[in-house]
């Protein structure tokens, strides 16, 4: 029983379709209190939807539909879409956060690298050669090249999964949202998001 419904939860997934079971309003959304105004998601209502969104093939256009037996008496659709459209905006203001800092720390690593880059240069040609001046001179450029490392790792690896999870939270505010009643099969006694009590 368990593995015909992961194989149909897994074909659902390829189709683009997330089922969301719900008992009542509360598994989905929290109000918020004053002065905030609206809905947001649950925090497990939220993670159960990235969850299953990232297994949706990328081309794929998501949708959520929702079962629930009581009435949700609130627009489901529109709550969601807002709450994604603003997680996107804050993964963007990460990555524009961190660009900020990485054009920061590119200007130190390179005033670093000249600066070290310079006491080599005067270890190689302007002192004594000897071991310890051999061993300055290789010091200073490791140095310098090591501060480097952060601004190349932020403009090559950190921005990804901001903008993996920027783009995630994109394709979730533009769901298609849809709600039902529970289907007969699914009417036994069950926690919210399909998982059996």
């Amino acid at each position: 029983m368990q593995t015909s419904e992961r194989s149909a939860s897994q074909t659902s997934l390829a189709k683009g379709v997330i089922e969301i079971r719900l008992r009542d309003l509360s598994d989905l959304l929290v109000t918020s209190p004053p002065p905030y105004k609206g809905a947001v998601l649950t925090p497990d209502a939220e993670s159960y939807i990235v969850r299953e969104a990232k297994q949706v093939p990328s081309q794929q256009p998501i949708h959520l539909v929702i079962e629930s037996a009581k009435p949700l008496g609130v627009d489901a659709g529109q709550t969601i879409a807002a709450y994604f459209r603003e997680a996107a905006e804050i993964e963007s203001q990460n990555i524009s956060e961190l660009f900020r800092g990485g054009r920061k720390a590119l200007l130190i690593g390179l005033l670093t690298l000249s600066f070290c880059l310079f006491l080599a240069w005067y270890f190689t040609y302007e002192v004594a050669q000897r071991p310890i001046t051999r061993l300055m001179q290789e010091s200073f450029v490791i140095l310098g090249w090591v501060s480097m490392w952060k601004p190349i790792e932020i403009f090559l690896y950190e921005w990804l999964p901001f903008w993996r999870r920027r783009k995630l939270f994109q394709r979730l505010s533009a769901a298609n949202v849809t709600s039902k009643p529970p289907q007969a099969s699914s009417r036994t006694e069950r926690t919210a998001f399909g998982a059996q009590a």
